[in-house]
């Protein structure tokens, strides 16, 4: 961009001060009436992905969100923006007819470019602004203003979420069960990257899950990643998934080890849930600058590591699950991976997922899947891997369906 561009460049800063301000039924339109003041937009929806990834669901009250259908994240304009994470943009004469374009403003037609953007936080990835522009090329100092904005609405919507559903309702096709709930309530951010590190997980089946979680935390030099499978389904089992994550998170920012917090874990499902309860995971701290780190198996399938295309299981004897008796060590095992390693961290209902009198999903046919995805970010990778998941069950999981993806590219 040149200097009398960037000059003359809108700045968002107005944006998010009227977006801070506005009412969360009105944050769209907020967003819509700067795009029509400062680069002559025509209509501007946003698209949110709902919890199981599936599609993307309209959010507006004017007549575009209205008349405007999900969109599938695979075949459709919105769902390449949303995996690829890249800006799409599509020349059309009669810019209605477009399922994500929104109906023009002003009944002004003839043709327009849709351009669609995805709507992110770091890596996190929330949904799509449909932007509807007159004219049929993109402005590359247009596209920079498109981006910006889609950023700030990333940020405000991520901050919305501590004090209104609305969004949450929107994402949800239909009814979440309770213990569905509490599992989405323990869930980190599911995406996160940093220069040295990328980060991201999936839960399935996502309106129904009970018992798994993951869990993550990044200080200074360090990452802390977690993987858990509470034994049972349901609302107990939601139950010790809630009391195992809080207790080692509560430890963690205690400034305890993996080895303290799976201690913590331990001690308060013993003391809660006296019996045959119990919670299967996997810790691991990791030195984000040299790579080296360690890991901790509660009794839970050990990770599979994907180094220069080759995909191979690190062997880790399995401790102990969590709850089962006290007091009980758990040991630690050294990781040390290279530039550029892919580690994914799952429960058994990835691997053991089957129809019934079909075989099962199986390590293979998971680590066929790393082979030859090796190249997709994190966030897509668990996406499709659960998604496939799902779809060789015929939709029915037998058991929830946990990937968390780790990868290592070390900035220095």
């Amino acid at each position: 961009m040149t200097e009398q561009a960037e000059a003359n460049r809108p700045g968002v800063g107005a944006l998010l001060r009227s977006l801070d301000e506005a009412p969360p039924t009105e944050l769209v339109d907020v967003c819509s009436s700067w795009l029509v003041r400062h680069i002559g937009a025509r209509a501007c929806v946003l698209l949110l992905s709902d919890y199981a990834e599936a599609s993307l669901e309209a959010v507006g009250r004017g007549r575009g969100a209205a008349e405007l259908r999900s969109q599938d994240l695979v075949g459709s304009a919105a769902g390449e923006a949303y995996r690829e994470q890249h800006i799409v943009a599509m020349a059309v004469d009669h810019p209605d007819d477009v399922p994500a374009a929104g109906a023009v403003t002003g009944g002004v037609g003839g043709p327009a470019l849709v351009v669609y953007l995805p709507v992110s936080v770091r890596s996190e990835r929330l949904g799509v602004l449909a932007i509807t522009l007159p004219g049929e090329d993109l402005d590359p100092d247009v596209a920079q203003v498109l981006e910006d904005v889609a950023r700030v609405l990333g940020h405000v919507l991520t901050g919305a979420r501590r004090y209104t559903d609305r969004f949450e309702m929107l994402r949800r096709r239909r009814e979440l069960g309770l213990a569905a709930e509490i599992q989405w309530e323990l869930l980190p951010s599911l995406a996160f990257e940093l220069p040295d590190f990328s980060i991201a997980g999936t839960v399935e089946p996502a309106y129904e899950i009970g018992g798994d979680n993951f869990d993550y935390a990044i200080s200074a030099h360090r990452l802390t990643v977690g993987v858990s499978d509470a034994a049972g389904h349901g609302l107990r089992a939601a139950l010790l998934a809630s009391l195992s994550c809080t207790a080692m998170r509560n430890a963690r920012r205690a400034n305890c080890t993996i080895v303290e917090q799976a201690r913590a874990a331990n001690g308060h499902l013993v003391e809660q849930f006296p019996g045959s309860d119990f919670v299967t995971g996997l810790l691991l701290d990791l030195d984000v600058d040299t790579g080296v780190g360690t890991i901790l198996n509660a009794g839970h399938p050990p990770p599979l590591l994907v180094r220069d295309g080759a995909v191979s299981e690190l062997v880790l004897a399995a401790g102990y699950p969590l709850g089962l008796m006290t007091p009980v060590e758990y040991p630690l095992h050294p990781i040390r991976l290279q530039p550029d390693d892919r580690l994914l961290l799952f429960t058994d209902g990835i691997t053991e997922a089957h129809r019934p009198g079909h075989r099962e999903f199986g390590y293979r046919r998971l680590a066929a899947m790393l082979a030859e995805h090796r190249h997709l970010p994190p966030a897509e990778l668990v996406r499709r891997i659960t998604h496939a998941v799902t779809e060789s069950c015929h939709g029915e999981l037998n058991d929830d369906a946990t990937a968390v993806c780790l990868d290592w590219h070390p900035s220095g």
